[in-house]
């Protein structure tokens, strides 16, 4: 054959990116590791796809974001050439977290009280999986008066009107014990109507509870079983369960003494316009829940499920506003992307760039303005663009804004094996579509590119359990 005017055809460059979270969160239950072995697993197909079509010159690169973002491996790579260095998650450091039950034990909460004793427990274990140093405390309050054995863990208190009962801060172990003991009418029976002026005096033992004195310092004699522990920096969380409510009397002295503790109170109980239990979860940072949509025990439980669901967000928007992780700055990585997407240093004859955005978590920075710039690049804009969720806590309505097409969804992997396949997927049917003639004919100028891409096929049913 003879040789073709002018020499042979160069190669065009394809810009293949690996856009990575590293949050805090990625490094529980194996995602990050999972990460790099699924790439490294895949870099062999992708390089053959790549040989398979010599007029692309296949470059590789890597960015990652959490708390910020930078290039992992920052130069365009010849694929050939390139090697995958492995991705490291920023540490989690666990929050410390006191959360202290103010619990109604009068005769109304018969329905509740069962709901209340068996979801406790599993309300710390949810807040211990997201990684947090928990100690939980518990305090019962009612009219009329002790009924229980002067021989129990808690201590009694006889108030202007109401009787409390206080259990210290402990482990979620002990607190179940602590819960068992709880029953209705153990503190009289006759009532609990916040926020009275005669429920204020209750709150002075509430927040003594979390270690404070009315004078805000810190007192461990009340808590025995941890000695010499520095809980200044530990957030205080107060969750108050009550089916009956009071006027608004005492409603401004109370909130005063939780806010002077800096503590954020969540309230499942009774509603009304300007009602006291609305008005101390707002006041306070809080939310609240109607409790009266709930009298049965499993449907209370789930309500209790909400709030731990609360409470963990709110660990996470602490980690996120400090310096410690779970940052995840999914707009700052457009950003970066978009720089390198202008012409220079891109190529008006280069292939459509492969984006390949994976992420296990939400945005916590501006990503609209992060894939707006993205998108006022051509080359962004002709971008064949892939988004992998790694577990069921990602984002799929901001995956799919990135992907923007609707013909094209997020990728779920919930679990290691269904994410090294989605890689793979990435690495060789996508490069493939990307390197083909029919991309060939884009430019950056030019008309829509059309880079037809065939999805991945249905994952078979598989013994691996999900794991994320």
């Amino acid at each position: 054959m003879s040789p073709l005017p002018g020499g042979a055809i160069s190669a065009r460059p394809l810009h293949f990116l690996w856009i990575c979270d590293s949050s805090g969160s990625m490094s529980l239950d194996g995602k990050i590791q999972s990460l790099n072995n699924a790439i490294r697993e895949a870099l062999p197909s992708m390089k053959q796809v790549a040989g398979e079509n010599p007029n692309a010159n296949v470059l590789v690169r890597s960015l990652r974001f959490s708390h910020g973002a930078d290039w992992h491996i920052p130069n365009a790579t010849p694929v050939n050439n390139f090697q995958w260095g492995d991705l490291a998650a920023d540490p989690l450091q666990k929050p410390k977290l006191d959360i202290v039950f103010l619990v109604d034990t009068s005769g109304s909460m018969n329905d509740e009280i069962n709901g209340v004793k068996s979801s406790c427990l599993s309300f710390a274990d949810r807040i211990i999986r997201e990684g947090a140093d928990v100690r939980l405390g518990l305090v019962g309050f009612d009219i009329g008066g002790h009924r229980g054995s002067r021989t129990a863990a808690y201590t009694v208190h006889n108030l202007s009107t109401y009787t409390i009962g206080v259990w210290p801060l402990t482990s979620p172990q002990d607190f179940k014990n602590n819960v068992e003991s709880l029953s209705l009418g153990l503190f009289g029976g006759g009532g609990c109507y916040l926020a009275n002026q005669d429920t204020v005096d209750i709150f002075p033992h509430v927040v003594r509870t979390f270690g404070n004195s009315s004078s805000g310092q810190e007192t461990f004699s009340l808590f025995p079983s941890f000695p010499g522990r520095d809980t200044s920096d530990n957030s205080k969380i107060l969750v108050i369960i009550s089916d009956e409510i009071g006027n608004t009397s005492g409603l401004s002295n109370i909130v005063s003494q939780l806010k002077g503790a800096s503590i954020t109170t969540h309230v499942l109980g009774v509603p009304g316009s300007g009602g006291a239990h609305e008005s101390i979860a707002k006041m306070t940072g809080g939310e609240f829940w109607d409790i009266t949509r709930s009298k049965g025990e499993q449907d209370f439980s789930s309500l209790l499920g909400t709030v731990a669901d609360t409470i963990a967000r709110e660990v996470t928007r602490r980690l996120a506003d400090g310096t410690v992780s779970q940052g995840t700055d999914m707009g700052t990585a457009l950003q970066l992307v978009a720089d390198q997407l202008k012409i220079p240093p891109m190529t008006d004859r280069a292939l459509p760039p492969v984006l390949v955005l994976l992420s296990d978590g939400q945005p916590t920075d501006d990503f609209q303005q992060g894939l707006d710039q993205l998108m006022a690049q051509p080359w962004g804009k002709k971008a064949v663009r892939i988004a992998i969720a790694i577990g069921s806590d990602a984002d799929l309505n901001v995956l799919q804004k990135f992907i923007g097409h609707s013909e094209i969804r997020p990728l779920q992997a919930n679990n290691p094996e269904t994410l090294t396949r989605y890689i793979k997927w990435a690495s060789t049917a996508v490069l493939k579509a990307a390197s083909s003639p029919a991309s060939q004919v884009a430019t950056a100028s030019g008309a829509k590119v059309n880079v037809p891409i065939v999805a991945p096929s249905t994952p078979e049913p598989s013994s691996v359990t999900d794991v994320w």
